[in-house]
């Protein structure tokens, strides 16, 4: 039988996938501060769907969630284009043996830098 989730249901899955992959209290409460911004409303009283579905793919897997981050000059354009590409690529070689990755967004970090937030489940060795 096939049961289709609610996004509230994958959104409280999602929370309890960031739970139990990240052990330290201060880096979990970070890391879903992060993805929680990301998916809700500026208001945080709904869940945007589309962005929700990018995390999708992490629910109904073994293994934890895990990240690489990102951070590149914002200001420097076309030099921030170039590196931006060199460190996914990084990114990806690094997560490559694992075929449940996701690019999730960026952000600005005070006034110059951008951060990206690559996100994929690292499977039990």
């Amino acid at each position: 039988m096939n049961t289709i989730m609610t996004a509230t249901q994958k959104y409280n899955d999602l929370k309890a996938l960031v739970k139990r992959s990240y052990t330290d209290e201060n880096e979990r409460n970070e890391i879903w501060e992060y993805i929680s911004n990301y998916i809700l409303s500026p208001d945080k009283m709904q869940i945007r769907e589309e962005r929700l579905e990018d995390f999708a793919m992490f629910l109904g897997h073994e293994g934890r969630l895990v990240h690489i981050d990102i951070v590149v000059n914002a200001l420097e354009s076309a030099i921030c284009d170039e590196k931006k590409c060199l460190a996914l690529s990084f990114a990806v070689d690094k997560a490559c043996h694992n075929p449940w990755g996701s690019f999730c967004y960026g952000e600005t970090i005070g006034t110059d830098h951008e951060l990206t937030r690559f996100f994929y489940i690292e499977k039990e060795k």
